[in-house]
């Protein structure tokens, strides 16, 4: 009689419903058609891809939720199959009016052995983790809706929706107290899961309806521009449309509300016309991602022998890996298209990106470790600035692509591949699997981690990875390996060698090996005094360049040292001023401020920490560049550590167990991790993000990408500095103002305001002729 009732409800009253929206959203179109055709004919695919993929992820989730709570109520089916059968039953639900879209999957699963009541109980239980997760990344939106002045209006809202989410979690313990009749209806309608599985389920949906809501953002964005600073925002928004639609249950699959949702939130940004397109077109596109879903989770069903089985095995046998490796190439997806986008509109320049790359080039071509020197127009080594000589080692990759694009990928390659070995040295030190991988995207999450990686290319940054192998195999007592990635993360830059000189005491001391630490630690001093007494000053003609940052303590390295020994109440005030301090903040916020209980590693980072804290140019101290790379890893370290100590403690009272402590570590880094992202990070949605590579492209890159492809490599160019990156691969590549007279061709970008006086002197200069011009960009040649 029930199910009757509500079929009748849904078919004479939901139907109706359904279809009056969807007439006025169809009005509302129509209205701006014109602006409409252009926005359809100029989707970008790329986008709308990406889009799709996370919708399709989206339903994968979804139905992972239900296999884990098919576990949880004593039912053994393995994935693929419950995947299938869930996809099949989601589909009816599009059927107005028919029962099966509640009973479908009452009768597939039925026929798998699932009880009735076991079936309807899932369902509900499903339902709650869903509308909880929904919830919480709902409040992502608050900022939307909220004005400043009612901020406490929020954070009520987030203490309320906390507290219910933390009583919904440990709801078992609960159970156990009511008896009667009301015990048994809430042990039927709230489940009496463990409240870590509670918390598990409750994670899984919230990341789902964090693809769900990307997806959106992602498919719109790829017909109508949407703001990435509202990033987060919109996400919540779609979120929060997709709940009031799914508990509008009397319409088909919410069609029309959520839509009419968005519609309304979204007139406030962009015209509603837009706004009614982009609802529908992305509910359009979602449909089509459910059924690719359906379509992969029938193929999987049927055709799961052979590699489909072993690769299932795998990551059966392997989630954590599996589950790193999916996020890693996230990681490396998003990375490698912001450096690319940053060079393709002239955010990377010959400062440093140009730099590194005619190195590499011309040690390819022969010419090894020498440059034009950034400050004049003379071919000279690269010692005389830095000892990288890893560039040298770089160079056989311009054999495969001989682009500077080639270096950004590498950077992005390298410090993706970090992860892993965070997650392997945490995983033998901790001995937990699911720890371990919180570390690992802790790492990915890390502000100074993709700060460095979008910063144009820095052989530095490589070290990040390098000193993470060191010590994995360290660990693992394989000294080849140990020595290898030790002298790669040496080759870097020349201070690293005083650290890889650390690793020389650590080997002797912890393993033993006395030969092979007293070699390596007299090796690598040996390598950092000559360097940075000798090589470098010989080559350029002075002192170390960077000794300036240092000028308050002496004009040579034995004077800074000895001058910072000297003078500790010196070196207290400077610690204590308000830039350090919020810079050691930036580094040690995202991790919770756990490395400073086990700091014994930060003695290894320690020379670069107290330089750039004690540096007079503000760079040094900021998270913004590269000069954490030799700092991050020794953090990482830290805090692995520093729980392992932790967990040792037992807490009779509080029944602290080592268990107990892993969910506490689990749920404290992934906040930590997360509110660092959002603080410091450069991702969309965080405070301060660094998305001018995506919103303020350069609309006549074509045009200058093809005039600066076309100049001969013989010709010497001089350039602003935005253009040098892209003129590198030459012998002779000069900054403005220096080569002006000597140069073939002048090159300028009006982005750089020495760039226009340049631009009218040459006019007058009688030796050049302006050959081309395009807004920002104009071009002269020799006569």
């Amino acid at each position: 009689m029930r199910s009757r009732l509500y079929s009748f409800l849904k078919f004479f009253l939901g139907l109706p419903l359904t279809i009056l929206a969807l007439f006025f959203i169809v009005r509302i179109i129509i209205s701006q058609s014109v602006t409409l055709t252009h926005s359809i004919h100029s989707v970008h695919i790329f986008i709308l891809v990406y889009g799709v993929i996370s919708f399709v992820i989206f339903y994968f989730l979804r139905s992972y939720t239900w296999n884990r709570i098919l576990k949880q109520l004593g039912y053994r089916m393995s994935f693929r199959e419950s995947t299938y059968l869930w996809a099949m039953s989601e589909l009816k639900r599009y059927i107005p009016g028919n029962i099966w879209s509640f009973l479908g999957r009452t009768v597939l699963f039925q026929e798998k052995g699932v009880q009735k009541k076991d079936v309807a109980k899932g369902l509900i239980i499903e339902a709650e983790f869903f509308v909880i997760g929904s919830i919480i990344i709902s409040l992502l939106a608050l900022p939307y809706y909220f004005t400043k002045h009612q901020a406490v209006y929020e954070w009520l809202i987030i203490l309320a929706v906390a507290c219910g989410t933390v009583v919904y979690c440990v709801n078992g313990k609960i159970h156990t107290r009511i008896k009667g009749k009301i015990g048994k209806v809430l042990s039927f309608f709230i489940p009496s899961f463990p409240a870590v599985e509670n918390a598990l389920l409750i994670w899984v949906s919230m990341v789902a309806l964090f693809f769900y809501g990307m997806g959106n953002y992602l498919v719109i964005s790829s017909v109508i521009q949407l703001s990435l600073y509202r990033f987060l925002q919109l996400v919540g928004i779609f979120d929060l449309a997709f709940l009031i639609g799914y508990l509008s249950i009397i319409t088909p699959a919410g069609f029309g509300v959520r839509e009419g949702f968005v519609i309304v939130s979204l007139g406030k940004i962009i015209p509603s016309g837009l706004a009614a397109f982009g609802a529908l077109f992305s509910r359009i596109v979602l449909i089509c991602s459910e059924l690719l879903f359906i379509f992969c989770s029938a193929l999987w069903h049927k055709f799961h022998k052979g590699y489909l089985s072993r690769l299932e095995k795998i990551i059966a046998k392997h989630p954590q890996v599996s589950i790193l490796s999916f996020l890693t190439s996230v990681y490396f997806l998003y990375f490698t298209i912001v450096s690319f986008l940053r060079y393709d509109n002239f955010f990377t320049g010959r400062f440093d990106l140009g730099n590194m790359a005619q190195t590499v080039w011309n040690s390819l071509h022969g010419k090894i470790f020498l440059f034009t020197d950034p400050n004049g127009t003379e071919q000279i080594s690269r010692l005389a600035y830095h000892a990288d000589f890893i560039l040298i080692l770089l160079s056989p990759f311009y054999l495969l692509w001989e682009n500077p694009k080639m270096l950004l990928l590498i950077q992005t390659v390298v410090i993706a591949a970090g992860a892993f070995f965070v997650y392997v040295i945490a995983r033998d030190v901790l001995k937990h699997r699911n720890l371990a991988l919180v570390f690992a995207f802790s790492f990915l999450l890390n502000p100074s981690v993709q700060r460095a990686n979008i910063y144009d290319f820095h052989a530095v940054t490589l070290v990040t990875t390098f000193f993470l192998a060191t010590y994995y195999f360290f660990l693992k007592k394989r000294y080849i390996l140990f020595i290898l990635f030790a002298v790669l993360a040496a080759l870097c830059k020349e201070q690293i060698w005083l650290i890889v000189a650390f690793f020389g005491i650590l080997v002797f001391f912890m393993h033993k090996k006395r030969v092979l630490g007293v070699s390596l630690f007299l090796f690598s001093l040996a390598m950092f005094y000559f360097l940075f007494w000798y090589a470098i000053p010989k080559t350029l003609g002075g002192q170390h360049f960077a000794l300036t940052y240092l000028s308050d303590y002496g004009d040579n390295p034995t004077k800074v040292i000895k001058d910072i020994i000297l003078s500790p109440n010196k070196i207290i005030q400077t610690v204590f001023e308000k830039t350090r301090l919020i810079y050691l903040n930036q580094l040690f916020l995202p991790v919770g401020y756990l490395a400073v209980l086990f700091p014994f590693f930060l003695i290894f980072s320690g020379p670069d920490l107290l330089i750039n804290i004690l540096s007079n140019n503000s760079q040094l101290h900021q998270i913004y560049y590269q000069y954490t790379a030799t700092i991050t890893p020794f953090i990482f370290l830290c805090t692995i550590y520093a729980v392992f100590w932790l967990r040792k403690i037992k807490n009779q009272r509080l029944h602290l167990t080592p268990y107990r402590w892993n969910i506490i570590f689990i749920i404290y880094l992934l906040a930590a991790g997360l509110f660092g992202e959002y603080a410091y990070g450069p991702l969309p949605g965080s405070i301060d993000p660094n998305l001018d590579m995506f919103t303020k492209q350069v609309q006549d890159r074509a045009f200058i990408l093809n005039y600066l492809s076309n100049i001969p490599k013989n010709d010497s160019v001089t350039a602003s500095n935005a253009l040098g990156s892209h003129l590198s691969l030459r012998d002779n590549i000069y900054t403005i103002p220096y080569g002006i007279g000597k140069a073939d061709v002048v090159v300028l970008f009006f982005s750089d305001p020495q760039s226009i006086d340049e631009y009218h002197a040459l006019r007058k200069d009688s030796r050049y002729r302006e050959v081309a011009r395009k807004d920002n960009f104009v071009a002269f040649e020799k006569k």
